[in-house]
């Protein structure tokens, strides 16, 4: 690929995705170097459900080279047999994730829960910014967004966090395989940025 992919996510609707699907994605994207891969949970059952995600990945990833590492799980088995491998940062967010994790930024500032520097009363675009990365652990701003079945909707993910996203429909039918993956990562591959131009 000659356009660098550094974060993957996945617009999860659990009615339609088993865990085996979503292990199947996060093995792929440690393949192919993406690394970082977030679920963004439409439903809310996958937060709930993250202990079998976690077992379901664990079983696929059986013999292949890498290092998974999850923002609240021990990594799993990162030994390469002195091979170079990539790592993948698996993140799990929904709604609560979004506009109400700002109102609690909000609220933090204003109580002094969180270390901030303020150059006057008012906070500037970019102070907030760095207050709700201390929060977000630093991951970085999606490059792509794969959505399944036939409407694409951003399902609040924060607007800022993609405004140069691309949102990229893995299927019609809420299917998930290695030929719409890889034909995913193609179509992400040929789009050009034009940043208003």
């Amino acid at each position: 690929m000659k356009k660098s992919l550094k974060h993957l996510v996945v617009l999860v609707d659990t009615n339609h995705h088993s865990m085996s699907d979503l292990a199947r994605l996060v093995i792929w994207s440690l393949i192919t170097g993406i690394p970082y891969v977030s679920f963004h949970d439409i439903t809310g059952e996958l937060k709930h459900n993250e202990e079998k995600l976690f077992l379901a990945i664990e079983k696929k990833k059986k013999g292949i080279p890498g290092c998974i590492k999850w923002s609240n799980k021990p990594d799993l088995n990162g030994y390469t047999y002195g091979m170079n491998a990539n790592n993948v940062f698996i993140n799990i967010f929904s709604y609560e994730d979004g506009r109400p994790q700002i109102v609690e930024c909000v609220r933090q500032i204003a109580k002094g829960g969180v270390a901030c520097e303020k150059k006057s009363n008012e906070f500037t675009t970019e102070e907030f910014g760095k207050v709700l990365t201390q929060l977000y652990n630093n991951i970085p701003d999606p490059d792509l967004v794969l959505y399944t079945g036939p409407h694409c909707s951003t399902y609040g993910l924060l607007p800022w966090q993609i405004r140069l996203t691309e949102f990229v429909q893995l299927s019609l039918d809420h299917s998930v395989d290695i030929s719409s993956y890889i034909g995913a990562l193609y179509k992400y591959n040929k789009c050009d940025q034009r940043f208003g131009k």
